[in-house]
C-alpha cells in the first residue's frame, strides 16, 4: 500500500501539465475512453459548454462502486456547467482493495494529467458508497485535491485514509433512508471535534447516488470555501450565497422539516459568521432548538439511531455465525426479528420508518455482498443460506 500511495502522490505533484490535448465534443458524456499504457481501463468524460483547451480547467475525479462511468458523471453534469469542471468517472475502479483501487488512480490521473491543463488548486474528489471511501483516501493521502463530496458513506476506517490536518474542504451527502446515514451523522461531529471545514448535507433519499440539486448543493458550498479564501474577499459574492443557502431555510420552515431547517441555520452560523452580519440567523436557530417540535423530532431521532445500532450490531453478529455454519440456522428467530421490524412500518413517526427502511437495507447488502463474494467459491450451502435470506427479505 505504501508504494501506491507514494506513486499516486508523485503523479499529482509532478505531472499536471499537458502533453497534447485530444478534441472532444462539450455537453455530452463520452464513455469507455482509453486510459494511456492500461490495458483494458477506461473512464468517462464530460466537458462543460464553457470548456476551453486554451485554459486552465478545474476537475471533479468521480468514483463509482460498481464502476459505471456514465452514471456517475450524470448527477454532476449541473455543476458542471455552473462551475465549468472537467468531470472524470473511472469504469474500472469499484468496491475492491484500495491497492487494486490507488493503482487504477494512478493510470487514470497519469492520463487525465497528460492530456488536459488543470487548475492544480481546483482538482476535486467524489464518490458514492465505496467510491466516497476510496475518494476521500486518495484526498488525505495525496494533500492535493480542493474539496472531496463524500456521498452515502464516510470513510475507510484505516488512519492513514481519515481527515485531519490536511487542506482539503469536506462536504458529505447523506439520503435519511441511507443505510450508512448514522455513519455519516457520527462523522460529521467526528469532523467538528477536530476542527476540520466540512459539512453534512441531508435530504430524503435512500442509498444511492445524489440527485443532480443535493450535488449542485454540495459544489455551492465548495465554492463557498473557496471564495472566503480570497483576499479581498468577495462580499458581494458571498451575499449572493447568503441569500440563497437562506432560501432554504424559508422552504424547510414552510415545509414543516425542522431537522433540515436546524441543520441549513446551523451551516449558515458557521460559514457565515465573522464575515457577514447573521445575528438574526443565530436567534432563529437559538430560538428552534429551544422549540419543543424540534426537541421532539431530535430525541426521536436519536431514539431510532440507538435502535438502529442495537438492530444492526445483532444482526450482524447473528448473520456471521449462521454464514460460518448455514446448515444450522434458526429461521424462526430470523423471522420473529423481521416480524418486530415489520411491526413498525405503518407508524406515523418519519424517523421511524426511516430507520426501518435503513435496517432492512442494510440487512439485504450484507447478504448481497457475501452472495457476490460467494460467486467463485464452491460453498452451495452458504449461497443457497444467502438465497434463502434475500427471498425472506422480499417476502416480509
Amino acid at each position: 500500500m505504501k508504494r501506491c500511495c507514494s506513486c499516486l502522490f508523485l503523479i499529482l505533484l509532478f505531472n499536471i501539465t499537458l502533453f497534447g490535448q485530444q478534441r472532444y465534443e462539450k455537453g455530452e458524456i463520452h464513455d469507455s475512453i482509453p486510459v494511456n499504457g492500461a490495458h483494458e481501463e477506461t473512464f468517462a468524460l464530460y466537458l462543460p459548454q464553457n470548456f476551453s483547451s486554451q485554459g486552465l480547467s478545474s476537475i471533479v475525479f468521480i468514483f463509482d462502486p460498481a464502476a459505471r462511468g456514465a452514471a456517475g458523471i450524470q448527477p454532476f453534469i449541473p455543476a458542471s456547467e455552473k462551475y465549468g469542471h472537467v468531470l472524470i468517472c473511472s469504469n474500472n475502479s469499484r468496491n475492491a482493495p484500495y491497492e487494486r483501487n490507488f493503482a487504477l488512480a494512478n493510470n487514470l490521473f497519469n492520463h487525465v494529467f497528460s492530456h488536459f491543463n488543470i487548475k492544480e488548486d481546483e482538482m476535486y474528489a467524489s464518490g458514492f458508497s465505496g467510491g466516497s471511501r476510496l475518494a476521500s483516501a486518495i484526498a488525505s493521502l495525496t494533500n492535493k485535491f480542493a474539496g472531496v463530496i463524500g456521498c452515502g458513506a464516510g470513510f475507510s476506517g484505516i488512519k492513514e485514509h481519515m481527515p485531519a490536518a490536511h487542506d482539503y474542504a469536506y462536504a458529505g451527502l447523506c439520503g435519511n433512508r441511507d443505510m450508512n446515514y448514522k455513519e455519516m451523522v457520527e462523522n460529521k461531529g467526528f469532523l467538528n471535534l477536530i476542527n476540520f471545514n466540512s459539512t453534512l448535507i441531508t435530504f430524503d433519499e435512500e442509498h444511492k447516488w445524489p440527485p443532480k440539486e443535493q450535488i449542485l448543493r454540495a459544489f455551492d458550498w465548495l465554492n463557498l470555501q473557496k471564495l472566503k479564501k480570497e483576499k479581498p474577499v468577495p462580499t458581494d459574492k458571498l451575499r449572493a450565497q447568503y441569500v440563497k443557502d437562506y432560501a432554504l431555510v424559508k422552504q424547510f420552515r414552510a415545509e414543516e422539516r425542522l431537522l433540515f431547517e436546524a441543520e441549513q441555520l446551523e451551516r449558515i452560523i458557521k460559514d457565515y459568521k465573522g464575515i457577514l452580519n447573521i445575528d438574526s440567523i443565530e436567534n432563529q436557530y437559538t430560538t428552534l432548538l429551544k422549540s419543543k417540535p424540534l426537541k421532539k423530532k431530535l430525541a426521536q431521532l436519536g431514539k431510532t439511531l440507538e435502535q438502529e445500532r442495537k438492530w444492526v450490531m445483532a444482526w450482524d453478529k447473528q448473520l456471521r455465525e449462521d454464514f460460518a455454519q448455514p446448515q444450522k440456522v434458526n429461521w424462526e428467530w430470523w423471522k420473529k426479528e423481521l416480524g418486530k421490524l415489520d411491526k413498525l412500518k405503518d407508524t406515523e413517526n418519519a424517523e421511524v420508518q426511516n430507520m426501518v427502511y435503513r435496517v432492512r437495507f442494510d440487512l439485504f447488502v450484507r447478504l448481497y455482498s457475501r452472495k457476490n463474494e460467494l460467486i467463485h467459491a464452491q460453498s452451495s450451502a452458504q449461497s443457497v443460506f444467502i438465497d434463502e435470506f434475500i427471498d425472506l427479505l422480499k417476502s416480509n
